[in-house]
């Protein structure tokens, strides 16, 4: 999980949501497409493990369906692929999960989905002096299994056909 970190920097910069699915997002009175809460962590794991190793054609399956229109597949593989991450991964783990509501780039009402919020050590000058944050990510149900976002500053850039770093 090396180069994690990096990710984790960037994504941090860059989780967030965009709009209207082509599948059923989550409201907040339908459960019943709501995969188990205790599986929200692990996914977003198990997210962050693929881009770490560079597996962003599987990254990209599980984004949310209207990021995914709005980058899709070749342009996100180029452009992740030139995007390298700036640390290490040391180590991360989930901290906490929580239903809340979030605010989707592309998306006019905030839809149901939960917060992640993962602890993260990135290496700096070695093991000794590690860089640790916590960071929350946002994912959102549709069809019964969760899907990640892209940061407001990332969909913004694939919605005006760039590929990069974004801009603040």
């Amino acid at each position: 999980m090396h180069r994690a970190a990096a990710l984790l920097a960037s994504a941090a910069v860059a989780a967030g949501v965009a709009g209207g699915a082509s599948g059923a997002v989550a409201s907040r009175g339908a459960q019943s497409t709501w995969p188990s809460l205790s599986t929200a962590g692990p996914f977003l794991l198990a997210d962050i493990q693929d881009k770490v190793d560079g597996h962003w054609r599987e990254a990209w399956r599980t984004l949310f369906p209207l990021h995914r229109a709005v980058a899709p597949l070749r342009t996100y593989v180029r452009c992740e692929r030139e995007t390298p991450f700036a640390l290490p991964l040391h180590a991360v783990h989930v901290a906490a999960v929580r239903r809340t509501t979030v605010h989707v780039p592309g998306v006019a009402q905030p839809v149901a989905g939960v917060a992640v919020t993962v602890h993260v050590e990135l290496e700096w000058y070695g093991p000794r002096d590690p860089i640790v944050f916590a960071h929350t990510f946002h994912l959102v149900p549709v069809d019964g299994r969760w899907t990640w976002l892209l940061s407001p500053g990332r969909y913004r850039l694939y919605a005006s056909g760039g590929c990069g770093a974004p801009s603040m």
